[in-house]
């Protein structure tokens, strides 16, 4: 009788189960169905597409988070549902340099961006304490960070410990302040006296300041003296990093980042995130190891994203890998980028090679050899040829474009000699380019660099546009954009601004006055957001998947207040504000109200999947004898 009472049971059981397998499959038709949106208004507002089979649409429909279809026209006279898309819409923009854990940790420091004084750094530091009161700042465990201060408002001399000092409510607390640049840390002297007396000599590749007094470590410096002994956050708090930069990320349109170089442990808290569905626009992580231009697949071996399939990544494609980074040299503000030259400002130096180029060429052969892309930060010239010299050394003396096949990049590209800009267009290699960092570097880069290097060789944009030769040759469409957040803000408009008009975006003006710096090197504003749209999806091998409005890509798209194209100038960019921020098909900014509205498609496939794959197991063999 009980073998009987259990096959009744299990009748009723799956009958109870194919209900819920039939409901849920009413609700997953309910996502799964294409949805229209069209705009509210087509007289007065445009769908801006960069798909050159419809360039301007009025209507598209997503489905499952792609686009189905773009549509000239609006259907109209169906019975169909639309959702109304109120402003100017552009493709999604892909920020193609950017820091997200440490934007998310600057957002909860003391912000120094403008400080023209130490007594203003010291202003600023008592102002946060006095926000912040009770929570444990200054202590050992807990350091006062801080980013933004620049020398070049200090005279040109390097802040000390001694500084920090004078104020006696500072005095006796852990201090460590990063520079515009994240290239050097000021540390307070309570820091200092962690280290051996004397300090310890720089390691190659670094920097420490003694004069006019101890304090600030740059470069390699930085990494081998001052981080070891520093507090190491945990888990939970890098967790929360993450969630707070990509909120803010996502206000200024961005649906896109290409995470510019992340230790192995910390991918693994995106991955996470990515596995819970969390993630509210797509990250392409390079990889950096422990220690800095080494290879090191023995840190990554546990990652899962190395397994999964490169065209999609995790988390439906919001977590891709971007090969790995490395590091030539360090920063023009900080005289730490290597030149061929002295500097016209310090002609003791010549700048700071963070790697031989020996070395570097062995490291790019390792890490090439392994499948990944080499992405390599080089702003000196002698930086930029030793990067060229490496990737020639792997793609041959006679690549003629055929860095198409593997999409090798130059992170940064501010200073490149002549000789070695011609190499880079005849490989087709990818410059991954911040029109701010020349806009806020202006103030001071004719006196590093002096008035040749900084006509010929500094901050190229327009002539990193393919030539009618070179685009015979090459797929390559042109330099990808970032902002290289958090060392300046990550609004791609103001970015925009900077490479179109050559002026500051804060201030509207230039050394060279209001028809902006070196404007010989501008951009239209068609190749600016070209430069965060379609060439950035180029940079991460995703050009048949992102960067426009187009069937088959993901819907990834923005909403504007304005026209960007009614002001050929480009000086209205700035002003532009994001209404709305839409990743696969879901509004991730503002956050929707009704979660049901894309936000919760993919947790329901999967769920569904779950049920299916479970119950029938359950139903038809593995969970009979647990009856």
């Amino acid at each position: 009788m009980a073998q009987y009472r259990g096959l009744a049971i299990l009748g009723v059981l799956s009958t109870a189960f194919l209900a819920l397998v039939a409901s849920l499959m009413l609700a997953e038709s309910k996502f799964s169905n294409p949805t229209l949106y069209c705009l509210s208004n087509p007289a007065s507002s445009s769908i801006t597409t960069l798909n050159s089979s419809v360039p301007h649409a009025q209507c598209f429909r997503v489905q499952d988070g792609l686009f189905t279809e773009v549509l000239a026209e609006n259907p109209g006279g169906k019975d169909e549902e639309v959702l109304f898309l109120d402003g100017y819409v552009l493709p999604g923009i892909i920020e193609s340099h950017g820091h997200i854990l440490q934007y998310g940790e600057m957002l909860e420091s003391v912000l120094l961006y403008g400080a023209d004084s130490m007594e203003e750094v010291r202003r600023r530091i008592r102002a946060f304490l006095e926000t912040h009161k009770g929570e444990g700042y200054g202590s050992r465990e807990k350091w006062i960070r801080g980013i933004g201060w620049d020398q070049a408002f200090f005279g040109g001399v390097m802040p000390t410990a001694k500084e920090l000092a004078e104020d006696p409510a500072l005095a006796n607390l852990y201090i460590m302040l990063d520079r515009v640049d994240v290239h050097c840390v000021l540390t307070s002297q309570k820091v200092l006296d962690l280290l051996p007396n004397p300090l310890p000599e720089a390691p190659p590749g670094g920097v420490v300041v003694t004069d006019p007094g101890p304090g600030v470590f740059c470069d390699n410096a930085m990494d081998v003296i001052i981080y070891p002994i520093a507090p190491k956050p945990d888990v939970a708090q890098k967790t929360r990093w993450f969630k707070t930069a990509l909120a803010e990320l996502n206000k200024v349109g961005i649906i896109g980042v290409g995470d510019a170089g992340m230790r192995p442990e910390d991918v693994a808290i995106l991955e996470t995130l990515a596995e819970k569905g969390e993630l509210t626009l797509r990250i392409n992580v390079m990889l950096e190891c422990a220690e800095r231009n080494t290879y090191c697949p023995d840190e990554t071996q546990d990652l899962k994203l190395l397994d999964a399939p490169a065209a999609e990544g995790m988390g439906g494609s919001t977590l891709m890998l971007g090969g790995v980074k490395l590091f030539a040299d360090g920063a023009l503000g900080s005289w730490g980028a290597a030149l061929l030259e002295p500097y016209s400002d310090k002609d003791d130096t010549s700048g700071t090679m963070l790697i031989n180029e020996t070395e570097l060429i062995a490291v790019v052969n390792q890490w090439f050899n392994a499948g990944f892309q080499v992405n390599i930060h080089a702003i000196g010239d002698r930086a930029n040829r030793a990067t060229v010299d490496a990737f020639e050394n792997v793609l041959g003396a006679n690549c003629d474009g055929c860095n198409d096949q593997r999409r090798l990049r130059i992170e940064h590209a501010q200073i490149i000699h002549p000789d070695d800009q011609k190499r880079i267009a005849k490989m087709g290699i990818i410059p991954s380019i911040q029109p701010t960092h020349a806009t806020s570097d202006m103030a001071y880069a004719l006196d590093r660099l002096g008035k040749e290097r900084t006509s010929n060789s500094a901050y190229r944009m327009a002539s990193l546009f393919p030539s009618e030769y070179t685009s015979k040759i090459s797929k390559y469409p042109g330099p990808v954009l970032g902002s290289d957040f958090p060392v300046e803000p990550p609004s791609p408009f103001e970015g925009m601004y900077a490479a179109v008009t050559r002026l500051n975006p804060h201030t509207g003006t230039s050394p060279a006055g209001h028809q902006g710096w070196h404007p010989e090197e501008s951009l239209t504003v068609e190749q600016a957001v070209l430069g965060f749209t379609r060439n950035a999806a180029y940079g991460w091998f995703k050009e048949a998947k992102a960067g426009a409005i187009e069937v088959g890509n993901w819907a990834d798209w923005i909403v504007l207040d304005r026209d960007i194209w009614a002001d050929e100038t480009g000086r209205s960019l700035r002003d532009v504000v994001v209404k709305e921020t839409w990743m696969g098909g879901r509004r991730v900014f503002p956050p929707p109200n009704n979660s049901a509205v894309g936000g919760e498609q993919p947790k329901l496939h999967d769920g569904l999947r779950k049920v299916l794959s479970d119950g029938i197991r359950w139903v038809w063999g593995d969970g009979k004898e647990e009856i």
